[in-house]
């Protein structure tokens, strides 16, 4: 029906096949750092178990997956959490649970458990395992991960396991497994994981076991919580952080918190006639963490300016930037605020943003190591209610997410022990140690207004979105420096955005069109590097029957 112009995430072989045929569309195929696992609860009966874990990853069966929902062309199956596509810091050595029920039962039985006379799986007690649960999203709205978590738990069930599969709409399971805690075992998939594998401290270390945090299994162990520390914070190499890292994947892989079952293949649709895409390596071209596409993207024929409808993926459960962590939200959030740094879309190599440039300088103070970072922060810079970024809104960015301890920024600001702010455009933070993650963690944190969020006493329950400006008409407190002002929206269906006119990075002489859209979501023009050139409207929408592609684009 021509709803929309580009649509990401496509997984179903039946869709891709469709697609395909289409002449008035391309297709895309990325390999993405991405991967999907069933995952848990270590902190409950009988998944406390180590040896219990164990035995339930060997009875996840990857390849009829591969084969049988995506016919081995979409996705491939993944024993390595860390897999190789993360290069060096992948270690090929660590244990693996292959699909095999009659190791399962092996370990199992050398762990004292046993079965009774109708095949129910006991415990080594000698009494009858409770009944589990198998939380996954709904068939509507991810018919694959519902598929997957029912072949999963027919498999466990014919070991004698008492378990069945819970499908809840996907607000309910990341409530569940994020905020609450209240979950046996999940399937979810996670992607956008960048060029190191530093996911692994928030996975795993004690520090992350908090409401909202990423350690949802419950992981604590304190040769790992050393390992990973030592990784994330106190190497300053790579071959030191490489040695650390490997033992920590051993220790991991030993624990099965997180069981990995597949990756698949980013393959995107986009209507024939747009232009400028950029490919980001491991996340492809529209999806999200793809920034510089919306940077970059136009219509043939058109120097600025126009209208694209994209499919936001899934439904957006919050748009405060300090508690939108999932993909859909942050391929809105990500557009609407910056960071210090970004990141060249095919090396991974930091370059200048909010910052024009910075300098390192390692201190000594006794026999304790320091680092210290400077900012010159890009003049040109303002908030999209017209008040100047100045360094006194980065500072207060960095205390409060820190004071805060806001989950998805606890370990990017972890070693900050000062944060000062000398004059307008110029910001310094001394870091305890000399990782040489320091740079990528604080260059990489959201930059947040001092004037909007200074009184917000709740950061959990801020909806920024939902409250107009104290004093610019027509605008919300989603107030940010990016590219893209939040113009409209309906939660659940659409999200308007339109260009920012006074963008700093914006090129001159490009004016701002009335046209805008209504559906889906928008990008933007780089001609050199670092420069935008369209200012143009994205709306970004979510349609409930998003897998009906021969209906909707």
């Amino acid at each position: 029906k021509g709803d929309i112009d580009i649509l990401s995430n496509i997984f179903r072989p039946s869709d891709v096949h469709l697609l395909s045929e289409d002449p008035n569309l391309n297709i895309t195929f990325s390999q993405q750092t991405h991967y999907c696992y069933v995952a848990f609860n270590t902190r409950r009966e009988p998944l406390n178990d180590k040896q219990f874990r164990k035995a339930l990853a060997h009875l996840i069966p990857r390849e009829e997956i591969s084969s049988k929902l995506f016919e081995g062309i979409v996705a491939t199956p993944m024993l390595y959490e860390t897999s190789p596509a993360f290069g060096r810091w992948h270690n090929p050595n660590v244990a693996t649970y292959p699909y095999n029920p009659t190791r399962a039962r092996q370990i199992l039985t050398s762990g004292g458990y046993g079965w009774d006379r109708d095949g129910r799986l006991i415990g080594p007690d000698g009494k009858p395992l409770r009944r589990l649960s198998f939380i996954s999203p709904t068939q509507e709205e991810a018919p694959t991960s519902y598929e997957i978590a029912k072949i999963t738990v027919e498999e466990m069930k014919k070991i004698g396991l008492d378990v069945y599969q819970e499908p809840v709409s996907f607000d309910s399971l990341l409530t569940r497994v994020l905020t609450e805690r209240s979950f046996d075992i999940y399937f979810l998939c996670v992607s956008n994981l960048g060029k190191y594998p530093r996911w692994l401290y928030d996975y795993y270390h004690s520090s992350l076991d908090v409401p909202d945090g990423d350690n949802t299994p419950g992981v604590r162990d304190m040769e790992l919580d050393r390992l990973l520390y030592t990784f994330r914070f106190e190497s300053e190499t790579e071959e030191e952080g490489e040695r650390a890292v490997w033992r920590a994947q051993e220790i991991i892989a030993d624990i099965a918190a997180r069981i990995p079952v597949y990756s698949r293949y980013q393959i995107e649709a986009y209507r024939k006639g747009l232009e400028g895409m950029v490919e980001h390596r491991g996340v492809g071209y529209f999806t999200s963490g793809a920034f510089w596409t919306y940077l970059n993207l136009s219509r043939v024929g058109l120097p600025a300016g126009g209208k694209v409808r994209v499919d936001v993926g899934g439904r957006v459960r919050t748009l405060n930037p300090l508690y939108g962590s999932g993909a859909y939200e942050q391929k809105i959030i990500t557009l609407i605020y910056d960071s210090l740094l970004a990141s060249d879309p095919q090396t991974g190599e930091l370059v200048p943003y909010l910052a024009e440039d910075w300098r390192l300088q390692n201190l000594m103070v006794g026999k304790s190591k320091f680092q210290k970072i400077t900012f010159k922060l890009a003049r040109n810079v303002t908030w999209h209610d017209g008040e100047p970024l100045t360094s006194a809104d980065v500072r207060f960015s960095m205390e409060y997410l820190k004071r805060n301890r806001v989950p998805a920024f606890i370990s990017s600001l972890e070693r900050v022990i000062n944060v000062s702010d000398p004059d307008p455009y110029t910001l310094e933070v001394t870091m305890n140690g000399t990782s040489f993650f320091n740079i990528i963690d604080v260059g990489g944190v959201i930059i947040i207004p001092k004037h909007i969020w200074g009184d917000v006493s709740d950061w959990r329950t801020f909806q920024p979105d939902r409250e107009p400006h104290h004093k610019v008409k027509g605008l919300t407190k989603m107030v940010g420096t990016g590219p893209f002002i939040l113009a409209e929206e309906k939660p659940g269906e659409f999200w308007r955005l339109r260009a920012n006119p006074n963008y700093f990075k914006r090129l001159p002489g490009v004016k701002t069109p009335v046209e805008g859209v209504g559906l889906e979501q928008w990008p933007l023009n780089l001609k050199t590097v670092g420069l935008v050139a369209t200012p143009i409207m994205l709306v970004f929408g979510y349609l409930i029957l998003r897998r009906r592609v021969g209906r909707r684009i």
